[in-house]
């Protein structure tokens, strides 16, 4: 129990650090990581130049978790919700309990409400640094609110730089050369006789695999192999399989944009939502806000996505 405690306590201590990096603009992007939903906090650029307008995003929710925000005064919008599930305030919800219990024609109406529970449409839309900061009070006493998570393992912190008490993660990295399967048939057409051997004109087909897995793949490891591969002007191919947990957290991409909107125009307002969340070389593209990535073409200097809708 003793050591239980400690590590708790070096939690608090790991999560409280990451946020004030976050808020004085040193940090652009962090997760905390549960078994039940992920948190994005999304800030700055992490230039540290001065303190920045903070987002957070709760990549999923339900019924009981909306209603103990609420509850705490937590003020919270669900962009990819299409009912009107996010206008009923708790007292509306216990109402139509009761009435359920009474009329059981209620019934249908209530359950449609926790449809969307444990969805991409229930993911929760923190804005500005009052409702951010509620947020990160909230979860810095998990313990005490959400009981299904007492009984587990502190939730993973995941972030593009140093914190106390972090430690590096190196993903599991499988490296393979394969032929493709449209060159193996003509590989044998192009094949030359000599002295009754058979020998192979050329190697053309052949490539390189590599499998990169890991609980977890951020945004800053992605955007680093692909510079990397991309950086000796060799094309490639990159296919993503995106963590069910973390579905529609690009909808963070459309009021970066709109924040920017606000300062300037056209191409330089682009520039801006590229630097928000500090990874280098990072284009934010409009087209992703209700999208998730579920793959990329490297040729001649440009890239061409292919787009999953949430």
């Amino acid at each position: 129990m003793e050591f239980l405690r400690k590590r708790q306590v070096a939690w608090e201590e790991s999560f409280r650090d990451l946020y004030y990096l976050l808020r004085k603009n040193n940090c652009g992007l962090f997760y905390v990581c549960t078994s039940q939903f992920v948190v994005m906090f999304t800030g700055g650029a992490g230039s540290g130049r001065s303190k920045c307008s903070c987002n957070a995003y709760i990549s999923q929710s339900t019924r009981g978790l909306r209603s103990l925000l609420r509850e705490h005064d937590l003020c919270f919008s669900m962009p990819l919700c299409h009912s009107k599930e996010e206008q009923v305030a708790t007292e509306d919800l216990v109402e139509l309990s009761e009435i359920e219990k009474q009329n059981l024609g209620q019934t249908r109406r209530l359950r449609s409400f926790s449809d969307v529970d444990n969805s991409p449409e229930s993911l929760l839309f923190f804005s500005g640094n009052n409702s951010v900061h509620g947020l990160y009070d909230f979860l810095l006493n998990y313990r005490t609110f959400l009981v299904s998570l007492s009984g587990v393992d502190v939730p993973v912190l995941c972030s593009p730089v140093p914190f106390q008490n972090s430690a590096l993660s190196s993903p599991d990295i499988k490296c393979m050369e394969m032929r493709r399967a449209e060159h193996i048939a003509a590989s044998y057409s192009r094949s030359i006789w000599k002295d009754g051997d058979s020998a192979q004109e050329s190697s053309d087909g052949l490539c390189c695999s590599i499998e990169i897995k890991d609980a977890l793949l951020p945004p800053w490891i992605i955007n680093g192999i692909c510079a990397l591969m991309s950086s000796e002007g060799k094309s490639f191919e990159a296919s993503f399989v995106t963590e069910p947990s973390s579905i529609g957290f690009n909808v963070a991409l459309k009021s970066t944009c709109e924040k920017s909107d606000s300062k300037s125009a056209g191409s330089e307002s682009l520039q801006d939502c590229s630097a928000t969340f500090g990874i280098s070389e990072a284009v934010v593209m409009p087209s992703l806000w209700s999208c998730s990535l579920k793959g990329v073409k490297y040729c001649d200097g440009s890239y061409t996505a292919s787009l999953s809708p949430v």
